[in-house]
């Protein structure tokens, strides 16, 4: 049964590696050439640069390549394989019918032609099309991962029980053999014993040593030995596993990059005490991200973003908003400058929309802040809140918006806190929102009287957990800025 099962973990790991993550990265490439396709054309419309048409042939020829790959690839899942030779047919119609005219305009008038072209309603029912091949490839591709992922993890569980059980029968094996033989070997026995319940309580690594007469020394040979060959299996079984861990799909070096570990590190200046916490969901890839930069001029600016929708495409457009946004701070931007830069890479999505939270402070309490509909920050002194930091304008979306900036003060030893709508909106097992349910009161005594900002927002953590039905079904995501 051991060998059988190890033989299985191993064929699992292989499909995984040879089949399943090429086919996610080949999926992952497909879409973001896409997306380079619709930009560059966009580009084009606009200055007829000769630049972004050679851009679009390389960004065409390249998502061809990635659909031939993961029709290649996918061929042991029938519903991946025929979303992917799908997805390959529509996407060649779409380029040919809507992208290729357009690089093919010579003039001024001949582009506007082709952009017009493009708005039609059979060219919208080409990319609405182009668009649902790619969830439904996505989703198949998932459902193909997780198959395979649940088939190892049944095979180790199975793996795990035979271990136990053989550990048992050696134990009574023992104990049989205590009662049979005669008093001149009963310590021998008892020393074997000894060793035995050492290696079934968990440790294994101890050695079982051979004593007595030639039966009984014998006796404990085949004891160790058998000891031996369980742990080599276990050795086996465990390495298996790590390497299926560390062979998952490329989406997680996308989700590295957004989001960092649970006690995420922040930048803080003096007179400032900082501390951030992020809690990804499980089982998805979600655009909430975070950022704490020191700026030129020595202030300290704080971003939170949520991107609406969960996986790649959610993931891509958080990553060029993080770029964008904090490339904007960099540069001297002030918060409402952040957001119309964050507005800007929005211009394109129509069916991706973004709330966020720009804030910038010095180290003596002046506070400079832009909302985008996002979860209003709270400034906490040790009995209540006394101000929340309100949105100033719309969430950030491709009918683009105007923000204002509004200016308030951080009075010594109170804290800012800045949170996401994993908080908010979490609910309890009679499906009641945490922010129905907290009062003001609530938010302070839960981070009043701790030792640092860390332990404050570890402290509102645990209680959001304690009384959440369900936990961590969105990304939940906490910055704490105390001013000393």
């Amino acid at each position: 049964m051991v060998s059988t099962r190890l033989s299985t973990v191993s064929a699992n790991g292989r499909t995984i590696t040879a089949e399943v993550q090429p086919s996610v990265a080949a999926a992952n490439d497909v879409t973001a050439n896409i997306l380079e396709i619709e930009f560059t054309a966009s580009r084009f419309a606009l200055d007829g640069s000769a630049q972004d048409r050679a851009d679009n042939k390389t960004a065409d020829v390249a998502t061809r390549r990635a659909l031939s790959t993961l029709t290649s690839a996918s061929s042991g899942d029938v519903a991946t394989n025929s979303a992917s030779k799908t997805a390959t047919n529509d996407y060649d119609q779409w380029y040919t019918t809507v992208i290729a005219p357009l690089l093919d305009a010579k003039t001024l008038t001949d582009r506007r032609s082709a952009r017009d072209i493009q708005t039609t309603p059979a060219s919208i029912a080409l990319t609405d099309t182009l668009r649902s091949d790619l969830t439904r490839l996505q989703s198949n591709l998932y459902t193909w991962r997780d198959a395979e992922t649940a088939s190892t993890r049944t095979s180790l569980e199975i793996l795990r029980i035979a271990l136990i059980t053989s550990l048992i029968i050696i134990v009574l094996l023992v104990f049989v053999l205590w009662l049979g033989l005669r008093r001149w070997v009963t310590q021998p026995l008892i020393d074997i014993a000894a060793d035995l319940r050492e290696v079934t309580h968990g440790e294994l690594k101890h050695r079982i040593q051979s004593t007595g007469p030639a039966e009984i020394a014998q006796t404990a040979q085949d004891a160790e030995a058998m000891r031996q060959r369980l742990v080599n299996e276990i050795d086996e079984a465990v390495a298996a596993r790590e390497a299926l861990d560390q062979r998952g799909p490329v989406v997680a070096a996308l989700r590295r990059e957004l989001q960092s570990r649970v006690n995420a590190s922040t930048l803080t200046i003096p007179g400032l005490e900082t501390a951030g916490l992020l809690l990804p969901a499980e089982g998805v890839l979600a655009g909430d991200w975070f950022s704490t930069l020191v700026l030129a001029d020595g202030r300290l600016a704080v971003v939170m973003v949520d991107v609406s929708g969960h996986g790649p495409l959610a993931g891509l457009i958080a990553l060029k908003l993080k770029y964008a946004m904090t490339a904007c701070l960099e540069a001297g931007g002030s918060p409402r400058a952040v957001l119309e830069a964050g507005a800007h890479v929005l211009s394109g999505e129509s069916e991706r929309f973004a709330t966020a939270v720009v804030i910038t402070m010095t180290g003596s309490g002046e506070v400079a802040w832009a909302n985008a509909g996002h979860v209003e920050p709270l400034i906490i002194d040790r009995h209540t809140v006394t101000q929340r930091l309100t949105k100033t304008g719309p969430i950030l979306s491709a009918l683009g918006g105007q923000w204002s900036m509004d200016k308030t003060r951080l009075p010594s030893d109170s804290l800012l806190l800045i949170t996401s709508d994993g908080l908010s909106e979490s609910r309890d097992i009679d499906n009641v929102e945490l922010s129905d349910a907290w009062s003001d009161e609530t938010f302070a005594e839960l981070t009043a009287n701790k030792d640092s900002v860390r332990g404050s927002i570890e402290s509102l953590a645990a209680a959001a957990r304690e009384r959440a039905g369900r936990w961590r079904i969105d990304d939940l995501t906490i910055v704490g800025i105390r001013r000393s």
